[in-house]
């Protein structure tokens, strides 16, 4: 179970892992005696996207990697046919299927005002009853994997229905955390009742159609390469331009940019869909247009063994850090669609407006603090020494994350010009798991991106987690670090909380525990022909056909 944990949530933070409104209604000519308006007449605006698996998991958006086939299948495109209780938007919470909500005194009571007259796509009333069965379905059908996506679903007590647009939910402990939780659409997208089984498993409807509130639903049309959805006609909300999109399954995304090319696909949306090199090649073609999100999805860090040397020594860790020249890693590696990062966690996300230390770029500095420690290079090799061991270790990395093999390379070549040797050792996901949860000198991670930062991120600090060995690196170095990430997320006082971020971001960085190197940002290729815009939602993980301008 450890390792399924990890894999699912790494496919989520590297995937890391809508379309605005158009309208169809026209003005009728005077001189026609015709009743037909030009939106009658107008051709629907269709669309094609791509996602590189396939969609035989169904259409229930609760799914984990080990819950299944191994694939996240609709995963990330859920949010086109399911919403959720509240939506994130940087730090500030929004209603989204619930109007407003009340959080107790002791933060053990949630209590959700429900939007009226929703209807659900299959024709079911959207109400307390529903909003209770779907939530439990979703702690029961995801079993032990719900605390994957953060921990409501192993403290929650009871879900309470107070009246028809009114649910609350009882926990075991305070958990600041909830209403992130509640925000992510895989597992806590609404689902109708007509969904579920009286033991709440799902029923095979779900296997063909989808069951929720969002603008769209699925056609079940699929001959196993290719998915269309089409507007949801219960949808209580503002209409999007897009009436219907295909999602084609393409796995290999230089035949993804291909298929833009060549008009077969019109939107390539996500660092998963489209590499590096194929947004900067598209980014220079005729007839497509392109675009880069500003927010940040995700971190990409330099996590290290604290436990064993040479690593478990601060000044080895802050050495690293002033050797790497995040700007090159930026430029070079990722072509700038990476930005050079100062911090673990971007300071626009709740709780992490922190002010911390951060390193530049000085290897000066880096070997002054590597001979402070007693690092030399007594034989002239280039390669220090310290008590008769030289400074020789092992940099692991995932290797199906594209450009990561040229970033390792890059560190590597950064960290022997002060004294290091590096060897570059890249596994998949599985292998690096067990290699880090086994015996490592140091790592390239990420953070979990999209709704799991900073929550998930920070939790999983946590050793008794048993979800990340190199997160939870933080509380094994931390004077008390354990309880303190225990307290976290458990506490009812977010003055509290705040505190707790701002001790641990603080030893962090001071400690150099985890070396932050670049922000990752979402971007999306297009037909400009078709499309006039595309915009990544605030969870940046999600595609959300409803974000784009049709021409």
């Amino acid at each position: 179970m450890k390792l399924k944990s990890l894999a699912a949530l790494m496919m989520a933070g590297v995937m890391a892992l809508g379309l605005c409104a158009c309208t169809n209604s026209g003005t009728p000519d005077d001189s026609s005696t015709s009743d037909t308006s030009e939106a009658a007449n107008a051709e629907p605006v269709s669309i094609t996207t791509t996602e590189s698996w396939d969609f035989s998991t169904g259409f229930y958006p609760a799914l984990s990697a080990g819950s299944s086939n191994g694939t996240m299948g609709f995963t990330y495109y859920a949010r086109n046919c399911y919403d959720t209780l509240v939506v994130r938007e940087g730090s500030e919470f929004k209603g989204g299927l619930a109007e407003t909500w009340d959080i107790s005194d002791d933060g053990l009571t949630y209590t959700f005002h429900l939007k009226e007259g929703v209807k659900f796509s299959d024709g079911a009333d959207f109400n307390a009853e529903a909003v209770k069965t779907s939530i439990e379905a979703a702690f029961s059908n995801m079993g032990q994997s719900i605390a994957q996506f953060g921990k409501i679903g192993v403290l929650t007590e009871s879900i309470e229905v107070i009246d028809e647009y009114t649910v609350a939910l009882h926990l075991t402990t305070p958990y600041y955390g909830v209403l992130s939780d509640l925000a992510m659409c895989n597992p806590m997208g609404i689902v109708s009742p007509n969904a579920f089984n009286e033991d709440l498993t799902t029923k095979e409807e779900l296997m063909t159609q989808t069951m929720g509130t969002g603008p769209y639903m699925y056609a079940g049309d699929s001959d196993g390469t290719s998915y269309t959805f089409v507007r949801n006609p219960n949808y209580w909300g503002e209409e999007p331009d897009v009436d219907e999109f295909t999602v084609k399954v393409i796995a290999d995304p230089e035949s993804a940019v291909l298929a833009l090319q060549s008009g077969e696909v019109d939107l390539l949306a996500g660092t998963s869909r489209l590499s590096f090199a194929g947004y900067t090649e598209l980014s220079s073609a005729d007839g497509i247009g392109t675009t880069v999100d500003d927010s940040v999805s995700n971190s990409r860090f330099i996590g290290f063994n604290t436990q064993k040397a040479p690593f478990n020594d601060a000044a080895v860790r802050q050495a690293v850090a002033y050797a790497i020249d995040k700007e090159t890693i930026s430029s070079n590696v990722f072509s700038g669609l990476e930005t050079a990062s100062t911090y673990l966690l971007d300071t626009s996300l709740p709780y992490c407006d922190v002010e911390t230390t951060t390193y530049s770029y000085d290897p000066e500095k880096a070997a002054e603090l590597l001979e402070s420690a007693g690092w030399v290079d007594s034989d002239g090799d280039g390669i220090r020494e310290k008590d008769g061991t030289k400074l020789s270790v092992t940099l692991d990395y995932i290797t199906n994350q594209g450009t990561l093999d040229d970033a390792a390379l890059v560190i590597a070549q950064e960290l022997g010009e002060v004294g290091f040797e590096v060897t570059p050792r890249g596994a998949d996901n599985m292998t690096w798991f067990t290699q880090v949860s086994t015996d490592f000198d140091f790592s390239l991670h990420t953070t979990y991106g999209g709704y799991y930062d900073p929550f998930l991120t920070m939790t999983n600090m946590n050793p008794e987690m048993m979800s990340d060995p190199i997160l939870w690196q933080v509380a094994l170095t931390m004077e008390n670090g354990t309880n303190i990430i225990k307290e976290l997320d458990s506490t009812a006082d977010l003055d509290r909380v705040q505190e707790i971020y701002n001790e641990v971001l603080t030893f962090t960085a001071d400690q150099a525990v985890l070396v932050p190197f670049t922000s990752a940002h979402q971007y999306a290729a297009f037909n400009s022909d078709k499309i006039e815009s595309f915009s990544f939602g605030s969870d940046q993980l999600f595609i959300e056909i409803a974000n784009v301008k049709a021409k």
